[in-house]
Protein backbone atom coordinates (compact mmCIF):
# COMPACT_ATOMS: atom_id res chain seq x y z
CA UNK A 1 0.00 0.00 0.00
CA UNK A 2 1.38 3.38 -0.92
CA UNK A 3 0.70 7.05 -0.20
CA UNK A 4 -1.49 7.56 -3.27
CA UNK A 5 -3.76 4.62 -2.40
CA UNK A 6 -4.22 5.88 1.16
CA UNK A 7 -4.72 9.45 -0.08
CA UNK A 8 -7.47 8.40 -2.50
CA UNK A 9 -9.22 6.31 0.15
CA UNK A 10 -8.92 9.11 2.70
CA UNK A 11 -10.38 11.67 0.31
CA UNK A 12 -13.43 9.43 -0.26
CA UNK A 13 -13.79 8.72 3.47
CA UNK A 14 -13.60 12.42 4.37
CA UNK A 15 -16.24 13.22 1.77
CA UNK A 16 -18.54 10.60 3.30
CA UNK A 17 -17.66 11.41 6.92
CA UNK A 18 -16.10 14.87 7.46
CA UNK A 19 -15.82 14.19 11.22
CA UNK A 20 -12.84 11.95 10.47
CA UNK A 21 -10.78 15.13 10.10
CA UNK A 22 -10.79 15.50 13.86
CA UNK A 23 -10.16 11.83 14.64
CA UNK A 24 -6.73 10.48 15.61
CA UNK A 25 -4.77 8.80 12.80
CA UNK A 26 -5.21 5.40 14.45
CA UNK A 27 -9.00 5.76 14.31
CA UNK A 28 -8.91 7.04 10.71
CA UNK A 29 -6.82 4.01 9.69
CA UNK A 30 -9.41 1.68 11.24
CA UNK A 31 -12.29 3.53 9.62
CA UNK A 32 -10.69 3.23 6.18
CA UNK A 33 -11.00 -0.54 6.51
CA UNK A 34 -14.36 -0.60 8.30
CA UNK A 35 -15.83 1.69 5.65
CA UNK A 36 -14.44 -0.54 2.86
CA UNK A 37 -12.22 2.21 1.48
CA UNK A 38 -9.21 -0.10 1.86
CA UNK A 39 -8.84 -3.88 2.29
CA UNK A 40 -6.02 -3.62 4.82
CA UNK A 41 -5.37 -1.11 7.60
CA UNK A 42 -2.66 1.38 6.58
CA UNK A 43 0.10 2.46 8.90
CA UNK A 44 -0.53 5.47 11.09
CA UNK A 45 2.36 7.19 9.33
CA UNK A 46 0.77 6.77 5.90
CA UNK A 47 -2.54 8.09 7.21
CA UNK A 48 -0.79 11.10 8.75
CA UNK A 49 1.10 11.81 5.53
CA UNK A 50 -2.08 11.54 3.45
CA UNK A 51 -3.93 13.87 5.83
CA UNK A 52 -1.04 16.35 5.62
CA UNK A 53 -1.28 16.24 1.82
CA UNK A 54 -4.99 17.00 1.93
CA UNK A 55 -4.45 19.90 4.34
CA UNK A 56 -1.67 21.30 2.14
CA UNK A 57 -3.86 21.07 -0.96
CA UNK A 58 -6.70 22.84 0.80
CA UNK A 59 -4.38 25.62 1.91
CA UNK A 60 -3.05 26.02 -1.63
CA UNK A 61 -6.38 25.81 -3.47
CA UNK A 62 -9.00 26.52 -0.83
CA UNK A 63 -11.39 24.07 0.79
CA UNK A 64 -14.18 24.69 -1.70
CA UNK A 65 -12.29 23.25 -4.67
CA UNK A 66 -13.04 19.53 -5.13
CA UNK A 67 -9.80 17.58 -5.49
CA UNK A 68 -11.10 16.05 -8.74
CA UNK A 69 -10.86 19.50 -10.34
CA UNK A 70 -7.16 19.93 -9.57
Amino acid sequence: MNHDEVLEALERALFDNPRLRDAPSEEVARQLVLGSYLNKEPSVGLVGAAMATIVAEEQAFGPDVPLEEL
